[in-house]
Formats: structure tokens, C-alpha cells, sequence
């Protein structure tokens, strides 16, 4: 029982819940709601991939320069594109074992030890300014050669830069 300014009614007395008018309208909103937002999320998930293809990037940079100094010896980086699904990126030890010289910037006959390999998703596209698509450090943690470049990572709406600073061979990532 509640006490109301009309008197004692029961608690079943009420009227409760929605009418079947107020949940479609409800409803509708939601589907209307959702009519917006479903294809923003698709960009936003596109956008992300590309995002994070550049920060793996940017980290694979920072790890050759890395294991270049560990190792005492030329650690490479070689960019590969041509079409959609095909272009990929190898980090790999430049020692000369395959029989070619060592810092040569060539995987020579593949017997040179590969680091990490990565094939970059279909809706992203990969281009470089590096000489013959070549990148790589000296066991001092130096640019081989002394030169800098840019590899470009874009899909359909943004890009991003991986630039990698000549005669210091910092990274940097920047959105363009």
C-alpha cells in the first residue's frame, strides 16, 4: 500500500512499464543512431590499421638500429610494392654470408639471416624514397651511407610518413 493525497492504493493499482508506441519510437532512434555510426566505425577501423602498420614500422626502425650495435654489423631494411597484398618489408642481418659483401644493402642468395618480415595489409599501400628501396644501419647505429629517406604508408583517406633523419638516421612518424 502507498498513501497518496487521494487516499491508499495498492502497489498493483498502478499503471506500469511502456506502451508499444513508446518502445518503437525508442527503437527507431536506436536504428537511426546506429544508420550513422556503423560507417564511421569501418573508417575509423581502417584508420587504425594504417596507424598501427606506421607504428610497427617506426619500431622495426628502432630495432635494427638496435640490433646493429648488439651484433656489431650491418642490419638492413629492404621494401618490396607493387600492387595490392604485395608490398611487404624485410629486416634482415647484412653480413655477407650469402656470398655478396657484407653492407651491401642485398639479401644476398636469402642465406643471410632474416630478422622479421612483414606483409602489409591489402588496404594499405607502402612507396619509398630510399635508393633502390634500401635502408640500412652500420654497427655504430648509423644510416649506411649517411642518407635518409621516407617510406610512405596510405590507404584510401591518410597517409603516414616514416622519415628516417640522413647522417644520425633518426625515425620519425608524421601524419601527412
Amino acid at each position: 500500500m502507498i498513501m497518496t493525497k487521494d487516499g491508499f492504493h495498492s502497489i498493483g493499482d498502478q499503471p506500469g512499464g511502456f506502451t508499444v508506441v513508446e518502445l518503437l519510437v525508442v527503437i527507431a532512434i536506436l536504428m537511426a543512431l546506429a544508420a550513422v555510426a556503423i560507417p564511421n566505425l569501418s573508417g575509423w577501423a581502417d584508420n587504425q590499421r594504417l596507424k598501427s602498420v606506421a607504428r610497427d614500422l617506426v619500431t622495426h626502425f628502432q630495432y635494427a638500429r638496435l640490433e646493429a650495435v648488439k651484433r656489431n654489423t650491418t642490419i638492413a631494411l629492404t621494401f618490396n610494392y607493387g600492387g595490392a597484398g604485395d608490398d611487404n618489408y624485410t629486416v634482415f642481418v647484412d653480413d655477407g654470408a650469402g656470398g655478396g659483401n657484407a653492407g651491401n644493402l642485398i639479401q644476398d642468395n636469402e642465406s643471410e639471416k632474416t630478422l622479421i618480415r612483414v606483409i602489409i595489409p591489402s588496404d594499405v599501400s607502402l612507396s619509398s624514397t630510399f635508393t633502390n628501396n634500401r635502408v640500412g644501419y652500420n654497427a655504430r647505429g648509423f644510416p649506411v651511407g649517411g642518407f635518409g629517406g621516407t617510406v610512405t604508408l596510405n590507404n584510401t583517406s591518410r597517409s603516414y610518413d616514416v622519415i628516417m633523419q640522413p647522417v644520425s638516421g633518426g625515425i620519425s612518424l608524421i601524419r601527412s
